[in-house]
């Protein structure tokens, strides 16, 4: 009985947990970030998904899905804002600008370039596995030019949608696979978000 009680009240408290992410100070100067400790959730998970099943999906996305969604809604809010060479804003970027100010207002710091972010994170070369927040890298060969952060992803059809700041239109979404110009140079993809 006392086990039970003790799983049923884990389950609770995660689900108000995962649905009210603690935020945190990172450093004096930068914006509130969530906590997300993944490594935790995933034990947590494995602990009480036989008692309380539905509780594991909320567990394994809850903190990392509000960081993202968090994000894509402040790149959204920048839709328009026009392309110039070595911008990085708040009213005109270049690509990597664009990236490197979206992550900094979440309080996570990027590199400068396109081609530095693509070495940060954790790689995501199957388009299938690509979530919301990823940042996706385009370019001719293996050589990085462009970098965009993916806002929704269909997994099966292998396809996704992208914020970025284009030199042509500035700050827009495009989808990939439909243009034909991302889908000859689409590279790859980092994961930022619950990265260690």
């Amino acid at each position: 009985m006392t086990k039970k009680l003790l799983a049923l009240f884990l389950c609770v408290s995660t689900m108000l947990f995962a649905n009210n992410p603690v935020r945190h100070r990172v450093e004096l100067t930068e914006p509130d970030a969530v906590v997300s400790p993944i490594d935790i959730q995933k034990e947590l998970a494995a602990i009480i998904a036989p008692v309380c099943p539905m509780v594991r999906a909320n567990l394994l996305t809850g903190l990392g899905s509000t960081v993202a969604s968090d994000l894509i809604n402040a790149a959204k809010h920048l839709i328009g804002s026009r392309y110039r060479s070595g911008s990085s804003g708040p009213k005109a970027f270049d690509c990597s600008g664009f990236t490197s100010y979206v992550f900094n207002l979440m309080g996570i710091r990027l590199k400068r370039s396109s081609r530095e972010q693509s070495t940060q994170g954790e790689l995501v070369d199957d388009i299938r596995e690509l979530l919301p927040g990823d940042l996706v890298f385009f370019g001719r060969g293996k050589r990085v030019n462009h970098v965009g952060i993916v806002t929704s992803v269909d997994s099966e059809q292998g396809i996704f949608q992208f914020i970025h700041s284009s030199t042509s239109r500035g700050v827009r979404i495009d989808s990939y696979p439909e243009d034909n110009y991302w889908n000859r140079h689409f590279i790859s993809g980092r994961r930022i978000l619950g990265h260690k």
